[in-house]
């Protein structure tokens, strides 16, 4: 089996090269295809969305390369950020029998016709975002059992809003007087965070402030006597928003909680002298195993590390396990979306470095939460439970 990677912003140009280059015409292995959906207009997408591809490829390519019989083609899809395309892009891939898997990239808020589509056509999916539509939601007829369209290998829903306003809530015990703020660019991302703080903040008095505009949020956030700051978004949003507090002092001894989209394996998103804003945490829905000690996770981060030159980011580990599984399937022959969808059917549980995998009847994980990380230095470390 060979195993090869085509990366396009549109699919037409993906499926015109391959129509082109058909296995007829050179000579070369039919090719099963993986869709991978992302949104490279995330705000600082290299560190958020490419850990997550570059793990599962990485791993595809060391368990594939020496199998015989087919070429398994991972196809990397970008979506601009447009509902549009992505709706479009979707219908392709299903249309493609091709296609045999489909792995959305975490970050991407893809629309719930998205989910739709590939579950109406049978095409299994494996969800490495907490922010993925479940396709139960709109999906009338699936083909077969709904268990064997659809698997998320991370915490879905709020688990970061859970996170941060459990750490606001404990910031001021029994001190309802004074306001929290939360600020954000005005991402899906970062909305959909800070309202879902909001909606637990019950003995607390939150105040949601636009970001966009970095000066007037740090003097929004000046006037308002808040003693917590909370930034839901990306970390370009951070940065500027935290220089912006430094420069008119309103950082001085207000916490700053950063949210999912600022990583933990680079500089924290703050100014070179940031000591005027106490970085407390940052929550995201992903495992970090860069520090553990155990055989599996050193193999991981060393083949990680020694491909890339990084230290795996958010969301590699998660991807690296999905893609153990995927290529044991196509080790094991599967190699149709009939047979794919078989293998998601016995998935009910997978031990993997990330965490024990469990699967509901709809295939979110089984309780699974995500985690806590403190700024030191340069790199963002686990909190222990």
């Amino acid at each position: 089996m060979t195993f090869r990677r085509r990366s396009t912003s549109l699919l037409a140009v993906v499926l015109t090269v391959l129509t082109a280059c058909s296995s007829t015409d050179t000579g070369e292995e039919p090719a099963v295809k993986i869709a991978f959906f992302q949104d490279l207009s995330v705000p600082a997408s290299l560190d958020l969305v490419s850990p997550s591809f570059l793990a599962f490829e990485t791993v595809m390519q060391g368990r594939l390369a020496d199998t015989e019989g087919i070429a398994v083609e991972l196809v990397q899809l970008d979506m601009g950020g447009d509902a549009v395309a992505a709706v479009e892009i979707t219908r392709e891939v299903a249309a493609d029998s091709g296609f045999v898997l489909a792995v959305l990239a975490p970050f991407w808020q893809e629309p719930p016709e998205v989910a739709r589509i590939l579950a109406e056509a049978g095409v299994p999916t494996i969800s490495l975002s907490p922010e993925s539509a479940s396709p139960w939601g709109s999906v009338t007829s699936p083909p077969g059992d709904p268990s064997e369209l659809w698997r998320r290998f991370v915490p879905g829903g709020d688990t970061e809003a859970v996170l941060l306003a459990g750490i606001v809530a404990r910031g001021q015990p029994g001190d309802a007087t004074q306001p929290v703020c939360l600020v954000t660019e005005g991402s899906d991302h970062g909305a959909a965070l800070v309202a879902g703080i909001a909606d637990r903040l019950s003995s607390r008095s939150p105040t949601i402030i636009d970001g966009a505009d970095a000066i007037a949020a740090a003097g929004e956030v000046a006037s308002s006597g808040c003693d917590v700051v909370v930034w839901g978004g990306f970390p370009p949003g951070a940065r500027a928003f935290a220089d912006a507090m430094a420069e008119n002092g309103s950082a001085s001894g207000s916490p700053i909680d950063l949210a999912g989209g600022a990583m933990k394996t680079i500089m924290p998103p703050l100014h070179a002298g940031g000591d005027a804003a106490v970085v407390s945490s940052v929550a995201c829905a992903c495992a970090d195993v860069s520090l553990e000690l155990d055989l599996e996770s050193r193999r991981f981060v060393n083949a990680y590390q020694s491909e890339h030159g990084l230290t795996p980011g958010a969301y590699a580990v998660e991807a690296w396990d999905a893609g153990h599984i995927v290529s044991d399937a196509f080790t094991s022959g599967d190699t149709t979306r009939e047979e794919m969808r078989a293998t998601f059917r016995a998935l009910t549980a997978y031990e993997g470095i990330a965490r024990t995998y469990e699967f509901d009847e709809a295939g979110e994980l089984i309780g699974a939460h995500g985690g806590l990380f403190m700024a030191a230095g340069t790199r963002w470390l686990p909190v222990p439970d």
